[in-house]
Formats: C-alpha cells, structure tokens, sequence
C-alpha cells in the first residue's frame, strides 16, 4: 500500500507534469518557473500557446536554472519564451543548493538531474529524499484519511481555495489582524551577490538560446507591501530596471501592486493566489505572450 501510495498519490503534480511533457512532447512554447506563488498563479489551459509549469513550492533560480537547462535537452524545438518570476526578496533568500529535497522528483518524473553530481540509483528513491516530510504525508494519507486534490492535465490545482483567506471567511477585518505571515524582511549583501549574479548569467544563457523572457512580479494582498524592507525592495527593483535596460528579449509583467484588478477573494493567503486570482494572473499572461509573438 505505501509503495501504490508513492507512485500514485504522493507527487500527483508532478505526475501530471511528466504525462503533460509525454502528450505534447515538442509543442511548447512557454515555459513557466519560479516557488509556489508562479504555481498557483498560472493555469496552462487558460493560455493560447502550449505551456508548461514547472514551478514548484520553494523553488528558486538556482533550481529553476537547472530544469532550463535539462528541459533543453528534451528537444523542444518550438519553445521560445521563459517566464521566470522574481518576488520581493527573490534575490535575497537562500538558493536551493545541491542539498535541496526535490531533485530526487525533478529526476524521477522529469529526467532531470538537478543534484550538482553524478547520479545514484537511490537518487530515484523519494522517501530517502525527505523521510520526514513524506512520513507526515503518508500519516495523513492511511492514518488520518485526508484525501489530495487532483491536478489537471495541464498540472494545475483547480481546487486551491483551502487557504488562510477561505478559512478566515474573506473578511478583510480579520485578515488585516492576522499578526505574522511567511515574509522575508531580513537583508543579506552576500546572498544578494550571489544570487543577483545567477540570474545575470541565467539571463544570458537566454539570450545566447534567443529566448524571450517574462519577468513575473505576482500580485500580493494589500497588507503584504507594508511589511516588506525597503531595502530589500529598492535592490530588487534596481536590478530589475538594470536588467531591462540590459536585455531588450526581456518584459516585466508588474502585478506586485495591483489592488484594482485583485481583491480578497482572489487570494489563499497574503502572498498566493487561489484559482479565482489564477484566471485573472493567467489572462494577464496570456497578453503578454500574444503581444509578443
């Protein structure tokens, strides 16, 4: 039962994401990366151009980098543009690493090897990658009967509302006296160097591919931008003006800020979309990618 439960249940994204890539094979155009927050964001099937989202939960460039890379070898003649996302405090947050627990999925269902090393058999082996992390899934899987949302075919959860917001009734009176949330304020000049100087060489490794790119700033709830670090902040949008100016391949899709289009039941919690947001996000994609082309 537990081994059904790991082939079948545990990674169902990623599951649906190596079905995807064998059902449509050379035919995407797009490529989605970035954490959770591009996850959430963006619904493949609401795009016009095949499209494939490889984001995942804590997913950063140094990982995102590497699946570039790997998917390049899966001749994708047709792919053209990298939608790559850059939050607030993207570059001041530690990279994955070689250490970092999904690369045993990354090679499992994507034939990828994102560990920095030759690879091993038990590399494929996913209990080993995170015994913690998987031991809790599979207590609520057996133990407490808690079922697990189906993606769709396009590895899209159509059924992501079970969030803070949901749970706090979509009261905006509630949701501003929400004490803490999952926000990075803490400056770090070293990890900006280094990951500022990743996403330059990613960038260029576009540029060489002659990709286009979108540089994604996800929307955010109204009460996300007042606990940011404005240092944090001007770095980043200093690079990002840098890098315009730089790669003329390369947009930016500015949502970071946007209280008019967005509203408390477009989200699942300060920072992530539900599919309510996800159909606004997608849509607004959807016409940067058709200007583009």
């Amino acid at each position: 039962m537990v081994m059904e439960y790991f082939s079948a249940q545990l990674p169902s994204v990623f599951k649906v994401n190596e079905a995807y890539i064998q059902q449509e094979q050379n035919q995407f155009e797009t490529l989605v990366l970035g954490s959770s927050q591009m996850q959430s964001a963006v619904n493949p099937e609401w795009l016009d151009s095949p499209t494939l989202n490889l984001a995942s939960g804590d997913q950063h460039h140094d990982t995102d980098f590497k699946l570039l890379k790997g998917i390049q070898g899966k001749n994708l003649s047709n792919l053209k543009t990298i939608v790559l996302e850059v939050s607030y405090s993207h570059f001041e947050l530690p990279h994955n690493g070689p250490n970092f627990w999904k690369h045993s999925l990354y090679l499992k269902y994507y034939d990828i090897n994102t560990f920095e090393r030759s690879t091993y058999f038990k590399d494929r082996l996913l209990y080993l990658a995170n015994p913690r992390f998987f031991s809790e899934r599979i207590n609520e899987h057996f133990i407490q009967k808690q079922g697990f949302t189906d993606f769709n075919a396009f590895g899209f959860n159509t059924e992501n509302y079970e969030g803070q917001f949901k749970v706090l009734g979509y009261d905006e009176e509630k949701i501003a006296k929400v004490p803490n949330f999952k926000i990075n304020t803490k400056p770090n000049a070293y990890i900006f160097k280094t990951n500022t100087a990743l996403f330059l060489e990613m960038l260029d490794f576009l540029v060489e591919k002659n990709f286009k790119v979108i540089i994604a700033k996800l929307p955010m709830y109204k009460t996300y931008p007042a606990r940011r670090n404005l240092d944090i902040l001007k770095r980043r949008d200093s690079v990002l003006a840098s890098v315009l100016q730089k790669y003329p391949n390369t947009q930016l899709l500015d949502l970071e800020n946007n209280t008019t289009d967005f509203n408390v039941n477009d989200y699942w919690n300060q920072s992530h979309l539900n599919p309510d947001g996800a159909k606004k996000f997608t849509a607004r994609l959807n016409e940067f990618l058709n200007a583009s082309n």
